[in-house]
């Protein structure tokens, strides 16, 4: 075991050679995971706080987390002022380390499942209003150097709402034009059913007819490289970026808001959230609830300058 591997920081806090013997044997384990070098990295660096915490406090880290020490370890890492996201991962990384050191009998009971992971406060996510998704799209339509290819894209991810890495992988063979439906691999390898807007089956249809010179067969991917191959996630982004650009758009917006824009207004439309649920590939009802909150801030937008007896229109 290379000790290089070992943040020194985290070495140093007991400078036990016990201590640190044990930490090897628990990156040998995170190895024999097929964890990443960087994911293994984090979790060493967010075990610093827990070490930091039994020093202070006369503890061994390697032996049973007590359970009085739950709360004041989770104050000690709060109080450090951290975000958080990072909060929650760092819990993660302790129950993981201590998880270890149970299975292979250096401690003879686990408290730390017993630690209370705080709950991650959603942000609402990034959208485009409707005059905003109509201008990027005009741009593209209007750009100097045409691209039917980029029209058919970003039509399609508005229209469809489907994830970048779904598009990437959308063959032609997936495509029921009478239908106006694209068949889509999701996440965990689950397939669904979305729909094709008029306005992005004739894009599509135009990019086939009109800007791909090779042979397309089902299997030939949609939307195609210059060599042929499919269209990565990270191209798609980046031709995303051009446009917004150019737009005079947020350009940290992502094809990850339009699929947020997708949603949104569909149910400012009036769409049903378990649509809406299918639409987008959502296991859970849970995670679709995010664009009510942000149906629920555009509708009291609409009620503030619509509303005689609004609360904008009282200050006035």
């Amino acid at each position: 075991m290379n000790t290089k591997e070992i943040p020194l920081k985290l070495e140093n806090i007991f400078k036990d050679k016990k201590i640190n013997s044990i930490v090897k044997e628990y990156v040998d384990y995170l190895y024999s995971k097929s964890l990443s070098k960087n994911t293994i990295r984090n979790y060493l660096y967010d075990l610093i706080e827990y070490f930091s915490y039994c020093k202070n406090n006369n503890l061994m880290p390697t032996k049973s987390l007590r359970q009085k020490d739950l709360r004041p370890l989770l104050s000690y890492i709060i109080g450090t002022g951290i975000k958080q996201s990072s909060v929650i991962r760092k819990i993660s990384s302790i129950k993981s380390f201590c998880a270890f050191l149970e299975r292979f009998n250096y401690s003879k009971e686990n408290h730390s499942s017993l630690l209370s992971m705080p709950k991650k406060g959603k942000k609402l996510p990034k959208i485009l209003s409707e005059s905003e998704v109509n201008s990027l799209i005009k741009t593209i339509e209007r750009f100097p150097k045409k691209n039917l290819r980029d029209e058919a894209l970003i039509e399609m991810i508005y229209s469809t709402g489907m994830r970048v890495g779904e598009v990437s992988k959308i063959k032609i063979g997936d495509i029921n034009f009478d239908k106006s439906e694209v068949r889509v691999l999701g996440k965990g390898n689950k397939e669904r059913i979305v729909i094709l807007s008029e306005k992005s089956k004739q894009k599509i249809r135009n990019y086939l007819l009109n800007s791909r010179k090779n042979i397309m067969l089902n299997t030939s991917p949609l939307f195609q490289n210059k060599d042929g191959g499919s269209l990565s996630p990270r191209s798609i982004q980046r031709t995303l970026k051009k446009y917004l650009l150019v737009s005079g758009l947020d350009s940290k917006l992502s094809t990850h808001s339009l699929r947020h824009s997708f949603a949104t207004h569909l149910l400012d439309g009036g769409a049903d959230i378990k649509v809406i649920q299918q639409l987008l590939g959502h296991s859970s009802p849970e995670t679709t609830k995010i664009y009510t909150q942000v149906s629920t801030k555009s509708m009291k937008e609409i009620y503030n300058k619509a509303h005689p007896r609004s609360f904008s229109k009282l200050k006035n």
